[in-house]
């Protein structure tokens, strides 16, 4: 290259590396939401895959979509050319009944009416989706009503817990989770106290083990947390409240990659890694006692 040659951006191999890219980023998203459980449970049980919950990964499936659909747009301008080809006469170049294009067309078709009418092999590909979806299920994972995580506590202790609202706000003072409102939202409560909504409602009817139980995660820190949630405690004050070394915690989280200070929240370690709080709480709880 000769000195100060110019090196030119083409717009038409970003938009057609664009395509590629987002169109495998779409591919493996599609792949993940194929396999994830009914939002009843994966919401309940905070379920997630790579880090990542069922809400995360629908967004990036469709933010890769949408980038897909628009950089295939850009992609046909810039060869519109090459594209109007293909539905021309090899010998007279005139506009003309192809068998490529056609073809297209009827595999699309066959598609859309196998998959409406339920025609075999389209309507075995549903329910194998389906199969997987509801090999999540069991009475274990399920909450007391689906999406139970979008009512509010005394909505829950009125209607479903078979416990006291009141006996409900003991259990979680207790463990360090302080109510303010008997509107509070059971979902939104839990995010706070960074713990999944099974978790906090096992807490809540005081049942025993109830901050390990719930989708696999972890829960409540012991000995309490003096009216602070488990999310907004600092690593410090976490261990503290444990007995577990600070110092040994701060390395054992940075050698996994985590973002970590003593005075830094376990809520705001968790949003650094893009994980759930709990799952900081495994490696905290694995590094180790004074």
């Amino acid at each position: 290259m000769s000195k100060g040659t110019k090196i030119q951006f083409s717009w038409r191999a970003f938009f057609s590396l664009l395509a590629a890219v987002s169109f495998i980023g779409m591919t493996f998203t599609g792949v993940i939401l194929f396999v994830v459980p009914p939002g009843r449970i994966a919401n309940w049980t905070g379920w997630t895959m790579l880090a990542l919950t069922k809400d995360q990964w629908i967004g990036l499936h469709d933010w890769f979509s949408i980038i897909f659909v628009v950089a295939c747009g850009f992609h046909l301008y810039f060869n519109w050319k090459p594209f109007v080809s293909y539905f021309k006469s090899k010998i007279s170049k005139a506009f003309a009944l192809r068998a490529e294009w056609l073809a297209a067309l009827v595999v699309c078709i066959i598609a859309f009416v196998g998959t409406v009418y339920g025609v075999s092999p389209f309507s075995a590909l549903m329910e194998w989706n389906e199969s997987i979806k509801n090999s999540w299920d069991s009475p274990r994972q399920r909450g007391p009503v689906p999406h139970a995580e979008l009512m509010t506590l005394s909505e829950l202790a009125d209607k479903f817990a078979g416990v006291e609202f009141e006996t409900m706000l003991e259990n979680l003072k207790q463990h360090g989770i302080e109510v303010e409102s008997p509107d509070a939202v059971l979902g939104e409560l839990a995010e706070a106290n960074g713990l999944t909504p099974a978790q906090l409602y096992n807490i809540a009817l005081g049942k025993r083990g109830a901050g390990q139980g719930g989708g696999g995660g972890l829960g409540a820190p012991r000995g309490g947390g003096g009216g602070s949630g488990f999310g907004r405690l600092t690593l410090k004050q976490y261990c503290e409240q444990t007995g577990l070394d600070v110092d040994t915690a701060v390395q054992r989280l940075k050698n996994k990659g985590y973002q970590a200070e003593p005075e830094t929240t376990i809520r705001a370690i968790a949003d650094s890694a893009g994980v759930q709080p709990s799952q900081v709480r495994a490696i905290i709880e694995a590094s180790g006692t004074r």
